[in-house]
């Protein structure tokens, strides 16, 4: 099969459909974090290894893991970005057994994550990879701008910082590649987390003190 060409033309497609689609709440799920997503996927595969069926269908998941964002609410994309897949690989003459194989790649991402084999766990530590690096904080920041504009809620800062410590503590990542070189950098995140919230107790703790003085 014409591995190449068609992931060529895969990101040829989601490249024009990300730009063709214009949804300034998503700061987070955009282009962007999907070029990271398959750069990171890519960088894995050649770490384990992987021959050309199994990078095509890593690859070809990772470009249409977060297209569902587009069509749809949060819940729920990600079986819109397999289907969304699944119509254009079909066009493309893809086998259905190749097809398959990238939904179910697609799917492994929906939290709580589930893979079942080693391609879903690439894909879900490749989804997942900004947790244990320096960008988290930023990546953190556009996601919370991304729900407040998704919901039209202010998220107060400190409980924003709750649930993401509570994420944080929950997550593990799936691959032997992720605990090595990335669960480090993410309990250095989680870490710089706690000391703010608590340094944000303690402020709180102080100004309630003085105003029942």
């Amino acid at each position: 099969m014409r591995y190449s060409e068609i992931l060529e033309n895969v990101q040829h497609y989601v490249g024009h459909f990300f730009g063709a689609k214009e949804d300034t709440t998503l700061t987070f799920h955009n282009f962007a974090h999907t070029r990271d997503v398959v750069m990171h996927a890519t960088k894995m595969a050649r770490h384990y290894g992987l021959d050309d069926r199994e990078t095509f269908i890593l690859t070809a998941a990772s470009w249409f893991h977060d297209t569902g964002y587009f069509t749809g609410e949060p819940c729920g994309h990600e079986q819109r970005g397999a289907d969304m897949a699944r119509s254009f690989l079909s066009k493309m003459g893809v086998e259905e057994s190749l097809i398959q194989e990238v939904q179910k790649c697609i799917m492994a991402t929906v939290m709580p994550q589930k893979p079942e084999n080693l391609l879903q766990q690439i894909m879900c530590d490749a989804d997942l990879y900004h947790f244990g690096t320096e960008q988290f904080s930023a990546r953190d920041m556009l996601m919370h701008e991304e729900v407040e504009r998704k919901t039209g809620c202010k998220i107060d800062s400190s409980h924003w910082r709750k649930a993401t410590i509570c994420l944080l503590e929950s997550h593990f990542f799936k691959t032997d590649y992720g605990q090595k070189l990335l669960e480090f950098g993410k309990r250095k995140n989680l870490e710089r987390l706690k000391r703010k919230e608590s340094r944000g107790m303690m402020a709180v703790s102080h100004h309630q003190n003085r105003m029942a003085d």
